[in-house]
């Protein structure tokens, strides 16, 4: 495992642990005792991977992971937490703040390996699906995976989970009166504005012809409506403009929670409003209802 790896946590024995866990693992391993500490490392050293205790001195661990999600430098960077007395309610909090894996003390050091390999894995997954020079989303091909594995976890954490599809109203008009060049910066500008207004554990993926999925963990579709409907007016006060483009926009939003899915796809479910949102003209947005 060709790995660098902080560990934030106020327990000596705990660290000789790890160092003895990794010294055959080939990884590069930090150590800091609080959270304080743990973030200017983390910022310094840039880690592959931060496994953090909920309970220390100062600021405890949830704390660090917010501001550690909130910091564009680490945000990037699984956050594994590392706790003894894991409740429910505890991992509800840790994965809405953008939290990769829970493992409990005492820990079998094979479970810990495995987790970190996976969050590894999907880290570099996800550093290869940028979508493209245009936006800088996600792309299209991870979609399915990233719902799936969400799902899972909303499940897990009994919290839901929102899925808000975002259609760029007539795109091909503009490709066609204005140019292809005109065209990308409408799909730059409007995908630098979704990922601007995203929380830090949001992710928004590119799915090609102006069309921009936004997966939101522990979100109903009550508030992911709301964010929808924000967006909805920002769009309409961007103006492009670039060397010989000079053009306004406007988008329109489908929502859909893991509660109205109620088994479907959630991707369906948020397609769906998003078809019904376009039979109601440009520019609006529609949230799914639970199936009668």
């Amino acid at each position: 495992m060709d790995a660098s790896i902080l560990t934030i946590d106020d327990s000596l024995p705990l660290h000789l642990l790890m160092r003895s866990i990794f010294d055959s693992q080939g990884v590069t391993y930090h150590s800091a005792y609080d959270g304080r500490r743990g973030l200017a490392m983390a910022a310094d050293v840039h880690p592959d991977v931060i496994l953090l205790d909920v309970d220390l001195p100062e600021m405890d661990g949830f704390e660090v992971c917010q501001q550690l999600k909130s910091n564009k430098e680490t945000s990037p960077i699984p956050v594994i937490f590392l706790t003894a007395g894991v409740t429910r309610s505890d991992q509800a909090k840790g994965f809405g703040l953008g939290a990769a894996d829970y493992i409990c003390k005492p820990f079998v050091a094979e479970d810990l390996l495995a987790s970190i390999q996976s969050s590894l894995r999907k880290r570099h997954s996800n550093e290869r699906s940028v979508a493209d020079r245009i936006t800088a989303a996600q792309n299209r091909e991870v979609l399915e995976e990233a719902i799936a594995a969400q799902t899972a976890r909303a499940a897990a954490s009994g919290q839901p989970m929102a899925c808000i599809s975002c259609d760029v109203d007539e795109l091909r008009i503009i490709n066609t009166h204005q140019g292809r060049g005109a065209g990308d910066e409408v799909l730059r500008s409007v995908g630098q504005l979704l990922l601007s207004r995203c929380r830090a554990n949001d992710t928004v993926f590119d799915c090609g012809g102006g069309k921009f999925v936004i997966v939101a963990p522990g979100m109903n579709r009550r508030g992911a409506g709301r964010v929808a409907h924000e967006l909805c007016e920002e769009v309409m006060n961007l103006r492009i403009v670039a060397p010989g483009v000079k053009t306004g926009v406007t988008c329109t939003f489908g929502v859909a929670d893991s509660i109205v899915a109620a088994g479907q796809s959630l991707l369906d479910r948020a397609e769906g409003a998003l078809t019904k949102a376009k039979l109601n003209g440009r520019a609006s947005v529609s949230v799914a209802r639970p199936p009668r």
